[in-house]
């Protein structure tokens, strides 16, 4: 009986302590295997227990935040470069800063003094076209036309328009009319206003002794500024065609383009006469 009893605690004991034996040593599925705590299953990691979870105490945060919920303080402003007062004699150099997107300011000047008017220190002044003189007014100048510097054109002036003419400096007033035509009350209205009046007779017949009288006043610029003008815009219309195709070696389609608002045309039997007898000067030049 205590010899049964020896033996089950002899058994009891070496379960207890494990097999000692190489055999059992060996083996892999006997050996004791560390703990692993089981993977959390839920996505959101929860502090240890026992780890407090109290907020630090206020103050600057040795390590800024990332992502959201971070903190929303600015970062902290960059001062502008200071401009140190310069060796005495010298100008301040100014310092340019970058030019922003197309369509906005220009580049802004840091220098002292410079009220953001730019490098230059002074306003971009937009580039005008020299004032030209001023037109007299329209009463009594039918068809008034600045045709070039000087030199203006239009039906012949009435009373009112040789006043005009006077009272905006001009000069000279050049009047082409038809063979026959009495320019003496013309000339009188003109002369009385100190304007230099000169009459060329303009036909189909005499249209080359016509058209250089027409640019000689038209050159000559001691009689500008001058007032060429007719009794229905197709004498003017006629030598202005000429004296672009002559004296300004304008092209045809050009030269008709400038003339056809100072009056060309080819209506009517005179001006079909005028049309041949361009055609022919131009044929024969």
């Amino acid at each position: 009986m205590i010899r049964r009893a020896s033996l089950v605690v002899a058994s009891v004991l070496v379960l207890a302590t494990g097999c000692r034996h190489k055999c059992c040593l060996n083996d892999r599925d006997s050996q004791r295997v560390p703990f692993r705590p089981q993977a959390p299953s839920s996505p959101y990691l929860l502090p240890p227990a026992g780890v407090p979870t109290t907020p630090a105490p206020t103050g600057p945060a040795l390590v800024p935040g990332v992502g959201p919920g971070s903190s929303s303080a600015a970062p902290p402003s960059i001062p502008p470069p200071s401009v140190e007062p310069p060796p005495s004699g010298r100008p301040v150099p100014e310092v340019l800063f970058p030019d922003p997107l197309p369509g906005g300011s220009s580049s802004r000047s840091a220098s002292p003094g410079d009220a953001g008017l730019g490098v230059l220190g002074s306003p971009a002044r937009p580039k005008t076209a020299e004032p030209a003189r001023a037109a007299p007014t329209t009463a009594g100048l039918t068809g008034f036309v600045a045709v070039k510097p000087g030199v203006a054109t239009g039906r012949k002036p009435a009373l009112e328009g040789f006043d005009a003419l006077k009272q905006s400096g001009y000069r000279s007033v050049f009047y082409l009319h038809p063979a026959g035509a009495d320019v003496s009350a013309a000339r009188e209205v003109a002369e009385k206003r100190s304007l230099h009046f000169t009459a060329i007779e303009t036909t189909p017949e005499n249209l080359p002794a016509a058209l250089r009288q027409f640019n000689a006043a038209v050159a000559d610029k001691a009689t500008h500024p001058a007032y060429v003008c007719d009794d229905d815009g197709l004498r003017t219309g006629v030598l202005w065609y000429l004296h672009f195709r002559t004296a300004e070696s304008m092209n045809d389609d050009a030269a008709r383009i400038r003339a056809k608002p100072l009056g060309l045309t080819e209506q009517g039997d005179e001006a079909k006469a005028f049309a041949l007898a361009t055609q022919r000067y131009l044929e024969t030049r």
